[in-house]
């Protein structure tokens, strides 16, 4: 990691895991399952939480795909687990294809602005050496 500042919550359970995916309705991918066994969530660059803790993934996830006025100004969030920001308001998910699966851990970065969505990772170790070496 590039981040001097990087601070890393106290590790999640399978248990804690397993409710998230089931309130959500997906599996997490491999990679941030394992992430999550190892720590709980990631704070750097200045305090952005680089990596959401399990329970901020499941509230903010459930209100961009609850929240109404966001039906009118954004395409729909169903399709996306967002796991991380970096503290500007863009977000990054994972995509869940139309069965209801991550088939591919790419990190996509939605911009808050634009609503666009773009790709910018191939999975979670190369999604944080590009978000934490464009912190320092």
């Amino acid at each position: 990691m590039h981040d001097s500042d990087a601070e890393f919550a106290p590790p999640s359970d399978e248990v804690t895991i397993a409710e998230a995916e089931k309130v959500l309705n997906v599996e997490f991918p491999s990679d941030l399952r394992s992430f999550f066994l190892e720590a709980g969530g990631l704070v750097a660059d200045y305090g952005c939480e680089v990596i959401w803790k399990i329970s901020d993934i499941v509230n903010r996830n459930k209100e961009f795909r609850d929240t109404v006025s966001f039906r009118e100004l954004y395409m729909p969030f169903d399709h996306l687990l967002f796991f991380g920001d970096d503290g500007s308001g863009d977000q990054f998910a994972i995509a869940i294809q139309a069965d209801g699966f991550v088939h591919k851990p790419d990190v996509y970065r939605w911009e808050h602005e634009t609503d666009a969505r773009s790709w910018f990772a191939s999975g979670l170790s190369q999604f944080l050496e590009k978000r934490l070496a464009a912190a320092d």
